[in-house]
């Protein structure tokens, strides 16, 4: 035992010891109330959007650009490049000497700036169809249970429209990869905002509810399509997307009109979802169950149906599910549990390269053969190949 400090009587050491023991357990209580409060306000607030600060640009020429070298810029693929007032889209590596890479590079909006930094990503959020895809659109609005709700509508010459559901933190620009490809097959597109986005209302506790409640605001988007000339509709919903979308299927009325889905890296399975985000950040599994727990008494959420794979026994329509096998967000075996349970109806393609939401960026052309094909089969559009 250390020697009390000298100017310590021993009876006032023995309080001060007996004091402390009293008070460690509710010390160790509040730090772990405190711990499970901070993961669930993780799990049910909106964040803020990504930092457009993360890769350094190093030279820029016609035609291609050079940055910094690290895993993400040596990444094969088509990717988004981002910087503050413009983004453009950056392909194939053609050089990697040094400090730096050098890629095909084609501008979009504005000019990358030489020297300063910008995100390489799946789909730059400052996006539009006609900036990203040269697809004229309109922006229009729905009203849902909450108030009225900003879309993009892009026209088409079909009667069956697609409607896109984004993923959690991500905004309507995530389904334009997908929209180049269906607008091709003359499939209009309306892409869709949900409670808590950007110019959408907030839901009235300010938190996410992980599908349980947005899918009401994509069933208002569908009914908007219905009233506005579609006959039939197709979804496509992205990660947390893809929890709302198969949401929807279950619980809406509206279901019997949706001749198909489509879905890339689905949050199909909350549970599992947040499982793999935990062991990646290193989190023990008791803080996650306590953060789970307080979660769902903040937000009444219900994890049990927050497993689409458990509940799949409504679901009648064709699905085609785009999965990366490195997803570090929604587990892959989750897919692939989904496509046993449902082997007549789910597409499965698994991808290789990429993470969350990166099919396309991993492999544009196998992406769109395989969405073509899919649509041929299902009698979705025209063939646009």
């Amino acid at each position: 035992m250390s020697p009390r400090p000298a100017h310590m009587p021993a009876g006032a050491a023995r309080r001060s010891l007996i004091a402390l023991a009293i008070a460690a357990p509710g010390l160790a209580t509040a730090i772990a109330l405190a711990f499970a409060w901070h993961y669930s306000d993780l799990i049910l607030r909106p964040g803020d959007p990504p930092s457009l600060c993360e890769r350094r640009i190093l030279g820029v020429n016609p035609g291609h650009i050079r940055l910094a070298r690290d895993a993400a810029s040596l990444q094969p693929g088509t990717w988004a490049l981002e910087w503050e007032g413009g983004f453009g889209r950056v392909g194939p590596v053609l050089t990697s000497k040094g400090d730096g890479v050098a890629r095909e590079f084609r501008p979009e909006v504005g000019e990358p700036p030489v020297g300063g930094c910008a995100r390489l990503c799946g789909v730059a959020r400052a996006a539009t169809p006609l900036s990203m895809l040269g697809l004229s659109y309109e922006s229009v609005a729905f009203t849902g249970p909450l108030g009225r709700y900003p879309a993009w509508f892009v026209p088409g010459l079909d009667s069956t429209w697609v409607v896109y559901a984004h993923g959690r933190g991500a905004n309507r620009a995530e389904g334009l990869r997908t929209l180049g490809v269906l607008a091709a097959r003359g499939l209009p597109g309306l892409l869709v905002t949900y409670r808590n986005d950007p110019g959408a209302p907030g839901s009235p506790d300010g938190y996410y509810h992980l599908g349980l409640t947005e899918w009401e605001d994509l069933e208002a988007a569908v009914r908007f399509a219905l009233a506005h000339g579609a006959r039939h509709v197709v979804l496509a919903g992205y990660s947390m997307g893809g929890q709302i979308v198969m949401q929807f299927m279950s619980r809406s009325r509206l279901a019997a009109h949706v001749r198909a889905v489509v879905l890339e890296s689905p949050v199909l399975d909350w549970n599992a979802t947040l499982a793999l985000r935990a062991r990646i950040l290193r989190v023990p599994a008791p803080g996650r169950w306590l953060g789970q727990r307080t979660a769902a008494a903040r937000a009444a959420l219900d994890w049990d149906l927050l497993d689409r794979v458990a509940h799949v026994e409504r679901v009648k329509t064709p699905i085609l599910l785009f999965h990366g096998v490195d997803d570090t967000f929604a587990p892959e075996w989750v897919s692939e549990a989904f496509a046993r349970k449902l082997p007549a109806q789910v597409t499965l393609i698994r991808v290789q390269g990429g993470d969350h939401v990166e099919a396309w960026n991993a492999d544009p052309v196998r992406y769109s053969s395989a969405m073509n094909s899919w649509c041929a089969t299902h009698g979705l559009g025209r063939d646009a190949r």
